[in-house]
């Protein structure tokens, strides 16, 4: 009789209807939801709200006082683009973000790669050379400087020891661009070393040693099968190196004010400039810089996305 009782019920599976289904399923919606108002919430205040509000003042006067003076449709996007330095403006940025998103690759590759041998003291090296992404953005600008003053600098008084002529770092405006990218770059290096570190940490050792049986030297397997190996953290590197440099502004405002003669003024420095730095303040002139740096940095992600994307390997 038990045995007869269980086979029955082994042989009826317990079914769920559709209607509870759809009623499980609608209660997950609304718990994902629910969990998801809170981070809706933030971006609608700190991301969304000051967006909308920046593209609305981009279309206003500006008067005495620094307040929107009614709307003035595109007039302000007419000045930006008829300003005869804006070009300029934008070539410096143009300069300015590929010197620093190409340094820092090419200096973190040549930090890491030495760094990935397995030494006695290395983890000493990489914990050094990773300590730049502590320090703050205006302390390593004061810092530097110092270093680069023209006639007191530690480095013009180590190049004169030694009998080069000084160089006008800051002063010049042949070098104050360099200047400012040799900060950036040096800012970054720690936290693109790190990436690159995790990357080249987490590639196969049976990888590796099957590329060396195969013949491959070294300079051989780094170039065909680390590096690739490697490319979805270059990718990533680049595109936040990208935005980090059209972003730049501490580095800037602390080393040389925009100077001299405007040669380091790229387009974030020129928003400030437009809306803190004049005798009056125009903030809709200001706005309307600050949405073409994001149109700008829009398109630019964009094509890295659907270029460079293309050549990683996931």
């Amino acid at each position: 009789m038990t045995v007869s009782i269980r086979g029955r019920l082994r042989a009826r599976p317990v079914s769920i209807s559709a209607a509870t289904t759809r009623s499980w399923l609608r209660a997950d919606r609304r718990f994902g939801v629910a969990l998801l108002v809170p981070a809706f919430a933030v971006f609608a205040v700190f991301v969304f709200y000051p967006l909308v509000k920046v593209f609305w003042l981009s279309m206003q006067g500006t008067d005495i006082f620094g307040q929107p003076a009614g709307f003035v449709g595109v007039k302000n996007y007419v000045t930006t683009f008829t300003d005869p330095e804006f070009g300029r403006t934008m070539a410096q940025t143009a300069i300015f973000c590929l010197a620093v998103v190409s340094g820092r690759i090419l200096l973190g590759l040549l930090i890491t790669i030495p760094l990935t041998v397995k030494l006695r003291g290395v983890p000493v090296f990489r914990a050094l050379l990773t300590s730049p992404m502590v320090v703050s953005v205006s302390a390593a600008s004061v810092a530097f400087a110092a270093m680069l003053a023209p006639g007191t600098g530690l480095l013009n008084s180590v190049i004169t020891r030694f009998g080069g002529p000084a160089i006008p770092w800051l002063t010049s405006t042949r070098w104050a661009l360099v200047s400012v990218v040799i900060v950036t770059v040096w800012g970054s290096i720690g936290f693109t070393v790190l990436l690159l570190l995790g990357a080249f940490s987490g590639i196969d050792a049976d990888v590796i040693e099957a590329a060396h049986l195969d013949g491959a030297g070294a300079v051989r397997t780094l170039w065909s099968i680390s590096l690739p190996l490697v490319t979805p953290t270059l990718f990533f590197v680049v595109v936040t190196g990208t935005v980090e440099a059209l972003t730049t502004f501490g580095q800037i405002q602390i080393l040389t004010g925009g100077g001299p003669a405007g040669s380091t003024t790229t387009l974030v420095y020129d928003i400030y400039q437009a809306a803190f730095g004049a005798a009056s303040a125009n903030f809709g002139l200001a706005a309307a810089l600050g949405v073409v740096l994001f149109l700008l940095i829009l398109a630019l992600s964009l094509v890295q996305f659907g270029v460079l994307e293309k050549r990683v390997n996931y």
